[in-house]
């Protein structure tokens, strides 16, 4: 558990969306690992192998986590100005986050879609 632990942190420090207080961060991972696992094991599969969708488990985790990050009022320790706002080549330009007040929210979105792919794992019980 530890390890999964890790390495979402990792990842949500790579992409600069971890809040500033670590304890606190990792009680808010482990309420997202347990409600994704919730969510699989009772919607999706009961049975499956963690190891086979742990790239897909990880992008929703951090989902859930942005979410309970902002429902927390916390979203204001995470400055996503690091992300890439425009790209432009040539006389062509493509510009993200246009609007401030969504671009928290279009984060969470962007991740919690993720979430889509687990139904190619669905097993139907009866």
């Amino acid at each position: 558990m530890n390890s999964i632990v890790y390495e979402i942190s990792d990842r949500l420090n790579c992409l600069n969306l971890s809040i500033k207080n670590i304890y606190l961060s990792e009680k808010i991972i482990l309420m997202a690992i347990n409600s994704v696992e919730n969510f699989i094991k009772c919607e999706i599969n009961p049975f499956i192998d963690f190891c086979i969708i742990k790239d897909i488990f990880i992008n929703v985790v951090i989902g859930e986590y942005l979410m309970l990050v902002k429902s927390s009022n916390l979203e204001n320790d995470i400055s996503l100005d690091s992300a890439i706002q425009t790209i432009k080549e040539g006389d062509t330009s493509i510009t993200y986050f246009e609007n401030e007040n969504n671009k928290f929210q279009n984060v969470i979105d962007y991740f919690l879609n993720k979430k889509k792919l687990l139904y190619r794992y669905k097993q139907i019980i009866w």
